[in-house]
């Protein structure tokens, strides 16, 4: 059922994913790499995930809105979840673009060039400002969203 704490947590959280997919190609990519509609896939995701997660936990039992704790747990849960599953997505996108090409003869070369990218992609993002923007922006919009749970009973 939506609510108006689900609805405040995806347009956040959609908009922390869309920067953090702007900070990821500003200070982890190099200058001039072209990433297409990395920032909209990511904003995406976090739509979702912020509804899903944020927003659920924020509308709490009975529509009646949830403590500050739960709200920030919230936040900084689908931070995790969105890194993780990004990770995970993109990488294996990676892997299936290169299978494609036929560069793996065997499904264990496949896997462990899978796992090669994800590697790859997590050193990546192991940037602070990265990881900043991510996990203080998941904290913002779990305690945006938990206060308009609280104030919308």
């Amino acid at each position: 059922m939506p609510t108006p704490a689900k609805l405040v947590a995806a347009i956040l959280f959609a908009a922390v994913a869309w920067w953090v997919g702007e900070t990821i190609v500003r200070y982890g990519l190099p200058e001039g790499v072209r990433v297409g509609w990395f920032r909209e896939i990511l904003a995406a995701g976090g739509l979702v995930i912020g509804w899903k997660t944020i927003g659920k936990a924020c509308t709490g039992p009975m529509n009646r809105g949830t403590s500050i704790s739960i709200a920030l747990t919230s936040g900084l849960g689908a931070a995790l979840i969105l890194l993780l599953l990004g990770l995970i997505l993109h990488s294996f996108y990676d892997m299936i673009t290169e299978s494609l090409g036929s560069k793996y003869t065997e499904v264990g070369a496949a896997a462990s060039a899978w796992m090669e990218f994800m590697w790859r992609d997590t050193i990546l993002v192991a940037d602070p400002i990265i990881l900043g923007t991510l996990f203080g922006g998941g904290a913002v919009v779990g305690l945006f969203a938990g206060a308009v749970g609280r104030l919308t009973r």
